[in-house]
C-alpha cells in the first residue's frame, strides 16, 4: 500500500552529516559500505525529519509512509515529565542503576552478541560504562514499576490493540530499547505498526517492503528460514522503490509500517521507548497485509493458541468505529475517526479488484470495512468463504 513519493533533502551541510553518519555506519556493518558515486541515489531515498501535526501523523499512518517528526510529546511521567529529552534519558538509566526490582531482562552483550539475563542495575551499570555493545529490546513497562517514569499512552494513545482481547494486548509489547554504539539489529520485520521514540542517542534505520526486497534478494529474519545472517546488498536496496532511510535522534519520534523490513544500526548510546499498534488511519491496510502475508505471531504457533488473535483484533477494531459514531469530538480527535473514509478510498484505489474481492470475502477483513462509508465494488450479500 505504500506510495512511492519524491523525497527531497536541502544541499547543505546536512547532506555531509548524513554522509558522516551512513560511514560511520558502515564501520559498523560492512553492507553499508557505499561509494560518493551512489550518494545522489541514496539521498532520494533519505527520509528528513519533520514538525509533528496530527494530520502529519495520521496521514502517513494510512498511507502506510515511513514518518519521523520532531515535536511529539515524550511519553514520560512523575519526576522526569518535564526534563528534555536528553535528561529524561539519563535521569532512566539513573533510575534503573538504583532499583530494587529483581527480575531479569534478556539483553544481547559484545561483538558476538551473547545473550544474558541482567537485572535493570546491571543495565544501566553497562549502558553508563559503555566499553562493550549491549542490545534490549524486551524490557517491558506496562504493569511494572517503569510506569512510574514512562506513560505509555502518552506515545500510543491511538492504539486499539489496547482494548482488544488479552492475547492481543501482547501484541502491543511496548518496552524500552536500549543500546550502545555499533550495535546492530539485523534484518527484521514485526508484526504491526511500530512507534518509537528517542531519549538520547542516533540511529540510522534503513527500511524497505519485506516482499519487493526479498524479490531482490534481501532477506528477512522473521519471514525466512536462515541459517546465517539475512542478506543485504545496498545496491540492491538502492533499486527498490519503497527503500527508504532515516536517522533518528534525540526528542524524535519514528512512526515504521510493519510491510518495512528494516535494520538498525546505533551510532550513540541509545535510550527510547517503541511499541506496536493497529489505529482506525491504518486498520485496513493492517488487516489486509495480516490476511495476504499471514501475521508473525502465527508462523511458529504450531499449537494454534493465536488462531483467534486476528479476529479478535478486527472485532475490536469495528466496536471501536460503532462505538466513536456517538462519542464526544474529543474522543473521535484521538483515535482519529475522521481519516476513515479517507483510509477506505486510499484502500479502493490502490487495491486491485481480484485482491479486493478475496478480501471482501473474508469477515476479519469485511466487518470492519462494512462501518465505513465508502465505494466498495462488492455486494454485503457476497459470500463469505468463512464465519467468525
Amino acid at each position: 500500500m505504500m506510495r512511492a513519493r519524491s523525497l527531497k533533502v536541502n544541499p547543505d551541510s546536512s547532506s555531509e552529516a548524513l554522509w558522516a553518519a551512513l560511514q560511520q555506519a558502515a564501520q559498523y556493518d560492512q553492507t553499508l559500505e557505499i561509494e560518493r558515486s551512489s550518494w545522489p541515489r541514496m539521498m532520494t531515498r533519505y527520509v528528513p525529519p519533520s514538525t509533528y501535526t496530527r494530520e502529519a501523523h495520521f496521514s502517513h499512518m494510512l498511507a502506510g509512509e515511513p514518518v519521523i517528526v520532531e515535536g511529539f510529546p515524550a511519553p514520560s511521567r512523575g519526576p522526569i515529565r518535564n526534563l528534555p529529552a536528553e535528561q529524561a534519558g539519563q535521569a532512566i538509566i539513573d533510575w534503573m542503576a538504583t532499583c530494587k526490582e529483581e527480575g531479569k531482562h534478556r539483553v544481547f552483550i559484545g561483538p558476538a552478541g551473547s545473550r544474558r539475563q541482567c537485572t535493570l542495575p546491571e543495565i544501566a551499570l553497562r549502558w553508563n560504562a559503555d566499553r562493550t555493545r549491549l542490545g534490549v529490546t524486551d524490557l517491558h513497562i506496562r504493569q511494572t514499576r517503569l510506569e512510574d517514569i514512562i506513560d505509555p499512552e502518552g506515545l500510543s494513545a491511538f492504539n486499539l490493540l489496547r482494548r482488544s482481547s488479552a492475547r492481543a494486548r501482547a501484541q502491543e509489547m511496548f518496552s524500552f530499547v536500549i543500546s550502545s554504539r555499533g550495535y546492530v539489529t539485523d534484518s527484521h520485520s514485526d508484526a504491526p505498526d511500530s512507534s518509537n521514540y528517542c531519549f538520547i542517542g542516533k540511529k540510522l534505520w534503513l527500511a524497505w517492503d519485506t516482499y519487493e526486497g526479498r524479490r531482490h534478494g534481501l532477506e528477512d529474519v522473521e519471514r525466512m528460514s536462515l541459517t546465517g545472517k539475512p542478506r543485504f546488498d545496498l545496491e540492491s536496496w538502492l533499486g527498490l522503490r519503497s527503500a527508504r532511510w532515516l536517522l533518528v535522534n534525540s526528542g524524535q519520534t519514528l512512526f515504521l509500517p510493519a510491510n518495512l523490513t528494516h535494520k538498525v544500526i546505533t551510532l550513540e548510546r541509545y535510550v527510547g521507548v517503541g511499541g506496536f499498534y493497529i489505529a482506525l488511519p491504518n486498520c485496513l491496510r493492517l488487516l489486509a497485509h495480516w490476511i495476504n502475508r499471514v501475521p508473525l505471531w502465527s508462523k511458529r504457533d504450531i499449537a494454534g493458541r493465536n488462531d483467534e488473535l486476528l479476529g479478535d483484533i478486527a472485532k475490536t477494531v469495528r466496536d471501536t468505529i460503532v462505538e466513536l459514531r456517538g462519542a464526544s469530538p474529543e474522543d473521535r480527535q484521538t483515535l482519529g475517526y475522521d481519516y476513515l473514509e479517507e483510509s477506505a478510498r486510499l484502500f479502493i484505489a490502490t487495491c486491485s479488484s481480484s485482491q479486493l474481492r478475496l478480501l471482501w470475502s473474508d469477515p476479519r477483513f469485511r466487518c470492519v470495512a462494512e462501518t465505513i462509508p465508502a465505494q466498495w465494488p462488492s455486494h454485503r450479500s457476497d459470500s463469505l468463504r468463512f464465519a467468525l
